[in-house]
């Protein structure tokens, strides 16, 4: 997406005209990888259409499926659900490293679980949502 700023003219407080346009940087927005899609997958709700997150009824604070987001309190719980929906096994440090991986892009957010301090909470960023959201566009066209 390019940004372009205007430099206008002024007479006043009132805009008579442009003097320029200028082009802001913008910053590149990577793409994913399948498996890394598969896993913020995890943080939706399993059974939902792709057509289901881009549906113009619903603003982005009251839209069901993106409401519904699922936070995982420990790694075990999230290596489980994992395993459920992949339906086969994988360890602790192959799911640390899809979150190193989703971590460095800002995709996920990791906060100390208050009830057991050892263990972390882990939830989707808006960051992760819109790499998530860009993924499925892409499926779609």
């Amino acid at each position: 997406t390019k940004i372009i700023h205007a430099d206008y003219k002024y007479e006043g407080k009132e805009e008579v005209g442009i003097n320029s346009n200028v082009e802001l940087i913008t910053l590149p927005f990577n793409n994913i990888t399948d498996k890394q899609f598969e896993f913020l997958e995890l943080f939706f709700e399993p059974n939902y259409y792709l057509e289901d997150f881009f549906s113009q009824e619903y603003s982005f604070n009251d839209h069901p499926v993106l409401t519904k987001i699922k936070k995982y309190n420990s790694l075990e719980q999230l290596r489980k659900t994992l395993i459920k929906r992949k339906g086969s096994p994988l360890t602790r440090g192959s799911i640390n490293g899809y979150i190193k991986k989703l971590q460095n892009l800002s995709a996920l957010e990791i906060s100390p679980n208050p009830e057991d301090k050892k263990e972390k909470t882990i939830t989707i960023s808006y960051l992760g949502i819109a790499f998530f959201l860009q993924n499925l566009y892409n499926k779609l066209n």
